[in-house]
């Protein structure tokens, strides 16, 4: 049964592959939205976010497993390919699936960043029932086999970094603010933020930092972001260094019922770079009266 009014602080939910962690803010009265994080991070970047929509969503936001405060699958599933299985877009969206019935959420919107939007994608595909609406967020995917195996290659090299896990720099302020520089167009103020980002990338799980990115590079997110019936809305950063804007139109071209929106000057985390114009972006989709009451008023 879901719960009343839940502050953000990340609580835990025993599911059938082990815990899970998650952040809850919002009324449970009102609509559900699931916000899906990307790799290498955790739920708590998408805190500010759950914070500026809980007046008019109850958000769930979980850690993936081997992510964040999550920790990784029970180590019960041996062989490799079960493994990669459970650890690919399609495996995540039923732990998704098995979280919400957990929580008692019934029908909900998705947000799905980075990563998480191919998460969000085979939710969505794989229960259309219960999903309204999905937005992703710097999301692409790949044209042809050999764009497919360009982008395999440019996820191992950035896997490579976590090998630098225990070096003392790879620690550092300086460390923190240079891979800013990667995910931000201009790196934030806030040195703690930064600090936190890095924390997260270094807390991943090794096993599933590399399960997940082998599970979702093949032909299954496109497929099933073809199948998708609900309204998709793709929000992209004109100068993402990590998911490349060059194919945003294609990947939404793909959706059936797909429309994209521009984030101008900014980088990989539009809803932390660009928060307000991220938020009314959202706010125009997934509830259109309510965002025209709100610019009335303004």
């Amino acid at each position: 049964m879901r719960q009343g009014l839940i502050g953000g602080m990340a609580r835990s939910i025993c599911l059938s592959h082990g815990e899970l962690a998650y952040r809850q803010t919002g009324d449970a009265a009102l609509p559900a939205l699931v916000l899906i994080h990307g790799w290498g991070g955790s739920s708590r970047y998408l805190e500010p976010l759950m914070s500026d929509l809980s007046d008019t969503f109850c958000c769930y936001a979980p850690d993936l497993p081997g992510f964040g405060d999550s920790p990784r699958f029970k180590p019960d599933a041996a062989e490799y390919e079960t493994a990669l299985e459970r650890h690919s877009h399609r495996g995540l969206a039923r732990v998704m699936a098995e979280f919400l019935d957990g929580v008692g959420a019934g029908r909900c919107d998705l947000i799905g960043h980075s990563y998480g939007a191919g998460v969000a994608i085979a939710l969505g595909a794989m229960q259309p029932a219960r999903v309204n609406k999905v937005v992703l967020s710097n999301f692409s995917t790949f044209r042809d086999e050999r764009e497919r195996k360009m982008i395999v290659f440019m996820h191992n090299v950035t896997g490579m970094m976590t090998k630098m896990r225990n070096l003392k720099f790879a620690h550092s302020d300086g460390f923190a603010r240079m891979l800013g520089g990667r995910f931000f167009h201009r790196v934030p103020d806030d040195l703690q933020l930064l600090r936190d980002g890095l924390e997260d990338f270094w807390r991943m799980d090794p096993q599933a930092s590399e399960l997940t990115v082998k599970g979702s590079l093949g032909w299954e997110t496109p497929n099933d972001l073809r199948s998708l019936q609900q309204p998709v809305l793709l929000i992209h950063s004109r100068q993402d260094q990590i998911m490349p804007p060059r194919n945003a139109e294609y990947t939404i071209g793909l959706a059936p019922h797909g429309q994209i929106a521009w984030i101008d000057d900014c980088g990989h985390f539009p809803m932390v770079e660009r928060r307000n114009e991220f938020v009314r972006i959202v706010r125009e989709f997934l509830q259109p009266q309510i965002a025209q009451i709100s610019q009335i008023d303004l």
